[in-house]
């Protein structure tokens, strides 16, 4: 098994308004193999979504060692960071994100024309994934005009646009409904499988935790297998 990301002795810590330190994470360790299927479960405030941000390359404000694909991350400037995250890794949040001005096909587009794809191509591959995900009749709509369920299959086509290594979720059925959830997830989970890559997901439904091949949960500033 080969790991696509290897994090060791990772501490966070947050400066609080009375001066004083709050320690988030502390000498946590953490791999991920490649073609995984991941879940972290914990209390709310435990610091789940600063570890996907970390894991992310959305946050680099903190000590310890981290490599992505074979690559140190601890000395790499903005630009190689943003090229990475770009390439190899996809999002999807809680809240969707779509950019409301944008249809549905501009917003999967998107991240690859920051790739400099070539707009037809990158375009096939979003009316695929669309189709997938059985929303292309909305393509030209806008997002506001969308279901929350439809708007998340939106968010999980973007995240997907690029081809990643891995897929970061965080509570990604978190504002939907249990039957919707549960459609998105069983779908997910199984293109996920069917491409080969990774996911890893946070959420605080045990049910839907309990689906990944590997559980963990973020307690005592560290990752814990279940």
């Amino acid at each position: 098994m080969i790991n696509f990301i290897e994090i060791s002795n990772l501490k966070k810590k947050f400066k609080l308004s009375n001066g004083q330190e709050l320690l988030i994470f502390d000498e946590l360790k953490f791999n991920i193999i490649n073609n995984s299927v991941m879940s972290i479960v914990g209390p709310s405030g435990c610091g789940k979504s600063t570890l996907l941000n970390i894991l992310g390359l959305l946050d680099s404000d903190f000590d310890g060692q981290y490599s992505i694909d074979g690559m140190n991350v601890n000395n790499m400037k903005n630009n190689q960071l943003s090229n990475i995250r770009n390439k190899k890794i996809g999002f999807i949040h809680q809240f969707f994100h779509l950019i409301p001005e944008l249809t549905v096909l501009e917003n999967v587009i998107l991240p690859g024309l920051i790739q400099n794809n070539k707009v037809s191509a990158i375009t096939k591959d979003a009316n695929e994934l669309l189709d997938t995900f059985s929303i292309l009749d909305k393509k030209n709509m806008k997002p506001n005009k969308l279901s929350g369920g439809e708007q998340q299959r939106v968010a999980s086509a973007r995240a997907l646009i690029n081809k990643p290594n891995i897929i970061l979720a965080d509570e990604m059925t978190g504002n939907l409904d249990e039957e919707t959830s549960d459609v998105l997830m069983n779908f997910f989970l199984k293109f996920i499988k069917n491409n080969n890559m990774s996911l890893l997901y946070v959420t605080h439904n045990h049910k839907y935790a309990n689906m990944a091949d590997c559980k963990y949960e973020l307690k005592n500033k560290k990752l814990i297998l279940m």
